[in-house]
């Protein structure tokens, strides 16, 4: 919040420098200070970075906007100058320096550029739900819940389009939500032949019972320093990446809820080496970030958990090569996949036991990691009266997605293939297992595997493979005391999540 009061700042100049330790100069000029920090947004453009500010203007230009602009970015005080205001900006975490107000996007809401809903009389879509980021004047960002909407909420039960517009303030955006005209689509058989499963083996129930060395008050939650190696029944896993405990800064300095960036991980995708995290400050938001790394370029295990205290050049193509989210709607945020454009998200509710509502389809683009596009799907085996609400799902490529469905009256999963042509996803039942798996916890983690056509399922510390018409095929049980929070596949190599800390783990498909 801003204080009620102008500080007065005096800046000199300064030799030691680390990319963003402010300098002080001889000019006298009045910053306003927050006490905890805003959320900025990016523009398009690029603009220098600088060392020192006084009431003339800024100087000592040191580096350039174009290599932060997709990180989580914080302010905590502005100075006014003839010039105009410069802000000083904290980035995943980290000071960096002096910039000027109009790099930020002033008095704009960003939405979806379309929004297409599944026929369904037992839905209705909630508008601000296709909000990216809506922002004031000065490019701070406005919680998504204060943006005036036209429509609330759009019902699926009639086919036609609605205009939804957002305002606040100055900005203004709008976005056409159609409902599709198929009363029959997603209804369809659940007729795959159910095979036999393992006997279920009881785990812990609740979060992590164990964590990663360092990841606890005894260690002050310091950064780990050697990789981890688990191993269960002929696979084993190995540390790929550490990843920060926060690409912000961190508990109690954000004055929004679209700050914290962390610490709690739900779900992870990788492609082509861009590996995306969902990422919430409470595992109740149904709003949170996406946190993608760029692999190719993060070679290092280790370095990521130090944003804050390693090297300004260093950090500077860290700061590149990780992209941060708007504060979206994500749902439960395990349901992830990928292509080479765009990130996928399965936005359910994983509070709901079963359910005839629609679930929202997220689709991402990688590039500025804004939401492109939302679709809304559902599954019905017959009739509305036997729906199949999905809690797990991944996508494959840009045209289908795979998800799960726990038939606990049954004690059995079931594995469905949805697939898009043009805005009309199709489901399928493509297998089945008589099985629980697992007692104690729910699904953790789902990743299909193209090489040889099979699901990875994770519960807690085990990890199950079946074949996709259900065959089993094999589990593995890692000990580690854990959370899995996420799979994925990628070529030849499944990626798993650890939580406590956030851990990327890789093993080969087999």
């Amino acid at each position: 919040m801003l204080k009620g009061k102008k500080m007065l700042l005096t800046f000199v100049a300064s030799a030691a420098l680390v990319g963003g330790v402010f300098a002080i100069s001889q000019s006298k000029v009045d910053a306003k200070s927050y006490s905890k920090a805003v959320t900025k947004i990016a523009g398009n453009g690029n603009y220098a970075i600088y060392h020192n500010v006084s009431k003339k203007g800024p100087s000592g230009a040191f580096s350039n906007t174009k290599y932060f602009k997709h990180g989580q970015i914080q302010s905590k005080k502005y100075v006014s100058t003839k010039k105009g205001n410069f802000w000083y900006i904290i980035v995943d975490g980290r000071n960096v320096g002096w910039v000027s107000q109009n790099f930020f996007a002033r008095n704009q809401i960003s939405v979806a550029q379309d929004v297409s809903l599944v026929h369904n009389s037992n839905y209705s879509f909630p508008t601000r739900d296709a909000i990216n980021y809506a922002t004031d004047g000065q490019g701070t960002a406005i919680n998504p819940d204060k943006v005036n909407v036209s429509h609330s909420s759009v019902s699926s039960s009639r086919a036609g389009t609605t205009k939804v517009d957002y305002s606040y303030g100055r900005a203004k955006a709008s976005v056409n939500v159609t409902v599709r005209s198929d009363t029959n689509e997603g209804i369809t058989s659940a007729g795959a032949s159910v095979k036999s499963g393992p006997k279920a083996v009881h785990t812990w129930n609740g979060g992590s019972k164990g964590s990663s060395r360092n990841w606890n008050q005894a260690h002050g939650y310091r950064s780990e320093t050697s990789s981890n190696s688990y191993s269960g029944n002929g696979m084993t896993l190995r540390t790929r990446l550490f990843q920060p405990r926060f690409v912000s800064l961190g508990y109690g300095q954000a004055a929004d809820a679209m700050g914290q960036v962390g610490v709690i991980p739900e779900g992870i995708t990788v492609n082509d080496g861009i590996f995306t995290a969902s990422m919430y400050t409470s595992s109740s938001d149904s709003r949170g970030h996406l946190v993608s790394y760029n692999l190719n370029a993060i070679k290092n295990k280790y370095a990521a958990q130090n944003l804050t205290t390693m090297g300004w050049s260093t950090f500077r193509s860290y700061a590149n090569n990780i992209k941060v989210s708007p504060y979206i709607k994500l749902g439960h945020g395990q349901s992830l996949g990928s292509s080479s454009s765009y990130i996928y998200v399965l936005a359910n509710n994983n509070k709901t036991a079963n359910s005839t509502a629609s679930e929202e389809i997220m689709q991402v683009r990688k590039s500025d990691m804004k939401i492109n596009k939302i679709w809304t799907v559902k599954t019905w085996n017959g009739s509305s009266a036997y729906p199949r609400y999905f809690h797990n799902a991944t996508f494959v490529g840009d045209n289908t997605m795979y998800a799960l469905f726990h038939n606990g009256g049954r004690h059995q999963y079931e594995y469905w293939k949805l697939t898009r042509n043009g805005d009309t996803w199709t489901p399928e039942e493509i297998g089945a297992t008589q099985s629980n798996f697992v007692t104690g916890s729910p699904v953790q983690g789902f990743a299909y595997d193209s090489n040889h056509n099979q699901f990875y399922i994770g519960f807690n510390d085990y990890i199950f493979r079946v074949a996709a018409n259900g065959t089993y095929k094999g589990g593995h049980h890692f000990n580690t005391r854990r959370e899995i929070e996420g799979l994925s596949v990628s070529g030849s190599t499944l990626y798993t999540e650890l939580a406590q800390r956030a851990e990327l783990m890789t093993t080969s498909t087999k």
